[in-house]
């Protein structure tokens, strides 16, 4: 009996088998929630006045990368699996439905990190631990139940919430007024939550003609995310501390804003796949961007340049493998 395309697939070799693995992994996506995770840490170190990172810093901080990590990549494995039927029928380059990796290997990969995930939080106490079950709990409903329902874009902006407040995990306030989370916190949080909120309805018919009142409304739900973002700067506990002044915080998010949202305005005029995925990998991109810009803010140059340059390998990787 000869063997069919899948199985020689399947007996491929490790390099292949690997590269499957991070083709279900969607690797190179994973560099937004590293920024994410980065960005809230030193948005809470700054505000206790420190603004380099200290051996116990990193240690803690090295720690909550590899929890969201794990979080990021069990989402998008589990993904897959839970996707398994429809892609098999629509998506057949898929790791899965190609026979690169069995649905029971992907079934303990996604539920192995999602664990690895929680117990990573730890690095940042029992705050750590809770904001990477809120990560992971908000993961599996999206990609279980919520996805296909009207209210999986905010599903996927909790996500994206969760994780920047796991980053600010070492928060202690005397201005808390949640969990140790202080008005600014959850202001820029809820922020990047929005803006991922309307990615994920302006993304949810990438792959076909897209209905421009569908994409328009996403375009103006990732606006109030930027203006949050503008706007953080007035409500922190002392202004005076910021490395930019609040107009100039203004400024900086309305010019990152434009040049990010101008590839989706282009799509809302035409709106055929390839301009609306464009824009999706556009905005994509520009979250590693606006972290930056809270990091710039709050911290200055040297660790916004720092977390700006997770860009790099977040490129390079794309360039191999699909973002979306």
């Amino acid at each position: 009996m000869s063997n069919t395309p899948a199985d020689e697939k399947t007996r491929s070799s490790l390099p292949a088998r690997i590269l499957a693995i991070l083709q279900l992994m969607r690797i190179g996506n994973v560099f937004t929630a590293f920024s994410n995770v980065l960005m809230g840490f030193i948005v809470v170190q700054a505000d206790s006045g420190q603004t380099t990172l200290t051996t116990d810093s990193i240690i803690v901080l090295v720690g909550l990368l590899i929890s969201t990590f794990c979080l990021y990549s069990a989402g998008m494995v589990l993904n897959d699996v839970f996707d398994v039927q429809r892609d098999t029928a629509e998506q057949r380059n898929r790791p899965i439905p190609a026979g690169l990796i069995s649905l029971t290997t992907a079934q303990k990969l996604g539920w192995s990190l999602l664990g690895l995930g929680i117990l990573s939080g730890l690095a940042a106490g029992t705050q750590g631990v809770i904001m990477a079950s809120a990560v992971a709990v908000s993961v599996v409903l999206y990609d279980w139940i919520l996805k296909q329902t009207p209210i999986a874009p905010l599903a996927m902006g909790a996500c994206r919430m969760f994780n920047v407040l796991l980053g600010m995990s070492l928060a202690q306030s005397d201005a808390a007024i949640c969990m140790g989370f202080a008005q600014h916190h959850l202001i820029i949080a809820g922020s990047i939550g929005l803006f991922v909120a309307g990615l994920t309805w302006f993304a949810r018919t990438e792959a076909r003609v897209s209905n421009r009142a569908m994409l328009l409304f996403g375009v103006l739900i990732m606006i109030s995310g930027l203006v949050g973002l503008a706007i953080f700067p007035e409500y922190t506990p002392d202004p005076s501390r910021l490395r930019l002044a609040p107009a100039a915080a203004v400024l900086l998010i309305t010019s990152l804003g434009a040049l990010t949202l101008y590839r989706c305005l282009l799509a809302v005029a035409d709106p055929v796949p390839a301009k609306v995925q464009a824009g999706v990998i556009g905005c994509l991109k520009s979250l590693i961007f606006l972290d930056a810009s809270v990091v710039l803010i709050v911290s200055g140059r040297v660790l916004a340049i720092g977390t700006l340059s997770l860009l790099i390998p977040m490129l390079i990787i794309g360039k191999k493998i699909r973002s979306t």
